[in-house]
């Protein structure tokens, strides 16, 4: 008996030891060939790890509050007992964690087709996608720091109307990713030559001066820029959100009561006062907006630490990320437009971020920054550099910015905040006497705010490329070519009737630009302008 347990040991360590040494290697080198034959390949074994990762970040996407409803009701029901019933529901979890991350290994399988992607995946639900190549706007590189000693990557297909990536092959070789991008890519350059061809000659450009040109870089960011991104983008304020909504599940009363026990034991410590109480909160809130700088400081380095920007034949590359290295391309052609964003803080350290508008990625479903192409951090310099490769031979940065009428003062204060205070002071009237008219005041104060707000508008065009600013405390500027405008529109109240005023809409690929209280002259060049660059230009819109 003895000696067949010590066998059983034996087998079951050894296939242990075995099924360990797999899960552990990582996928052979593939070459393109093998994944473009007829057999399905399989992501290597430790995209496991990947599996499990993800699906844990689809759980708590999906209400991490319901999942929490199992273990809560362990812990309120099971009496003396609930901390085993509650080990074993962690157990049980964690296994059907696994088991499920291994089968969702095992199902997925992938193969190219001709110019098509087919996929298979699925434990309970099997899915089958076929992904064209002319539907893929971009191919990423991820390399998570699991990952990274096996040089292995998460190779992320985006596709046209999707801001999700419509398919993600967590652990492949890198050889074979950059195989797999070179493919797609000059199909697609391919499938396009004879139409560029067409454009370049109607537009009497050189066909040859597009060739291959080695990498140009553009930026690369140390830390120090890095911090400063992070002490001045807006972040700050989505970790106040954050904490927000956490303190929003805490029992209120239980809050107040920390911060009253808090509050008297700081004032029987240094004295009773109303002074040393208003020290201590104003002590409190500094405490609280230095944590949260701090958060969106660590944030911003490990999110875009080693930022790299070059540009290469038409596309721009970029490459970032500490925990999670990421790489990613964005054609030239893609490019919508530019936002140049300046908070308060970033034009106190004479910076400025730049988002770049593309097309194919906007959702209403999907709100994720780091789907964006952000260049954080950059000077006036680099700007105007961006936007000369851009749109050549631009001259709207040295174009003087035209202003919005003051109008647009008048009709904020007397028609927007006017009413609201007056339906205020009217359910007032009754409980708070004479205090009702406090509300009246409310047109007073936010007629500076509103007179700042106009300050920021300001618009300008060289003809071909429009510039629209506007803001609060801080500037936030869209330039873009008329070409690629989808549509626009002009409007005019009786009120802009009366003084020769408009307000432009124009639509752009995911962003709307607004223009209120423009002069109509203005508003009527702009629109003609427009329409006639759009009817007669040859460049490509995407």
């Amino acid at each position: 008996m003895t000696a067949l347990t010590t066998l059983a040991i034996y087998k079951n360590s050894h296939m242990i030891k075995k099924l360990a040494t797999v899960l552990s290697a990582p996928a052979p080198l593939m070459d393109l060939s093998s994944v473009q034959s007829d057999k399905w390949q399989r992501l290597s074994p430790l995209s496991i790890i990947y599996f499990v990762i993800k699906n844990v970040v689809d759980t708590v996407k999906g209400g991490i509050q319901t999942f929490a409803i199992a273990p809560a009701a362990i812990l309120a029901t099971t009496g003396e007992n609930r901390w085993l019933f509650f080990a074993l529901f962690a157990l049980g979890s964690s296994l059907a964690l696994i088991i499920g991350s291994i089968l969702s290994y095992i199902n997925f399988k992938f193969r190219i087709e001709g110019n098509k992607f087919l996929i298979r995946s699925g434990v309970f639900k099997r899915k089958r996608l076929t992904l064209n190549f002319d539907r893929i706007q971009n191919i990423a590189f991820r390399e998570p720091i699991y990952f990274r000693p096996f040089n292995l990557i998460i190779l992320a297909l985006e596709s046209a109307g999707s801001s999700a990536e419509e398919v993600s092959l967590g652990g492949v070789p890198r050889i074979l990713g950059q195989a797999i991008r070179k493919h797609v890519l000059e199909y697609k350059e391919s499938d396009q030559h004879v139409a560029e061809e067409k454009i370049n000659t109607s537009s009497n450009v050189d066909p040859e001066i597009k060739t291959t040109h080695a990498e140009e870089e553009l930026l690369q960011h140390p830390i120090s820029e890095l911090v400063r991104y992070g002490i001045s983008n807006n972040n700050i304020w989505v970790f106040a959100g954050l904490l927000a909504a956490f303190l929003s599940q805490i029992d209120d009363w239980w809050l107040m009561d920390i911060v009253v026990d808090t509050a008297d034991n700081v004032s029987a410590a240094a004295g009773a006062g109303l002074l040393i109480i208003a020290l201590f909160i104003v002590a409190s809130i500094f405490l609280i907006l230095a944590a949260l700088m701090i958060a969106s400081v660590l944030g911003a380095v490990i999110v875009n630490y080693n930022y790299r920007l070059t540009y290469a034949d038409g596309r721009f590359h970029r490459t970032r990320g500490l925990l999670e290295r990421q790489e990613t391309s964005l054609p030239e052609v893609k490019i919508q437009n530019i936002i140049i964003a300046q908070p308060l803080i970033a034009k106190l350290l004479r910076r400025s971020h730049i988002t770049v508008g593309q097309i194919g990625f906007k959702s209403k479903k999907d709100n994720n920054r780091s789907k964006k192409f952000i260049i954080p951090s950059v000077q006036t310099n680099f700007i105007n550099s961006l936007t000369q490769r851009l749109y050549v031979d631009t001259t709207i940065h040295q174009t003087i910015l035209s202003n919005i009428s003051k109008k647009f003062i008048v009709r904020h204060t007397l028609f927007s905040v006017m009413p609201i205070a007056l339906i205020v002071a009217g359910f007032w009237v009754y409980p708070l006497g004479w205090l009702a008219v406090i509300p009246l005041l409310a047109p007073a104060f936010a007629a500076p705010l509103i007179t700042l707000r106009w300050k920021r508008y300001g618009y300008a065009t060289d003809d071909h490329v429009g510039l629209v600013q506007s803001g609060f405390f801080g500037l936030q500027k869209t330039i873009f070519p008329f070409h690629k405008v989808q549509s626009v529109r002009m409007t005019r109240t009786p009120g802009q009737l009366r003084h020769g005023l408009a307000t432009l809409e124009i639509m752009l690929a995911g962003k709307t630009v607004t223009i209120p209280y423009m002069a109509h002259e203005d508003a009527t060049h702009w629109r003609d302008r427009i329409l006639y660059v759009v009817e007669t230009s040859k460049e490509p819109w995407m």
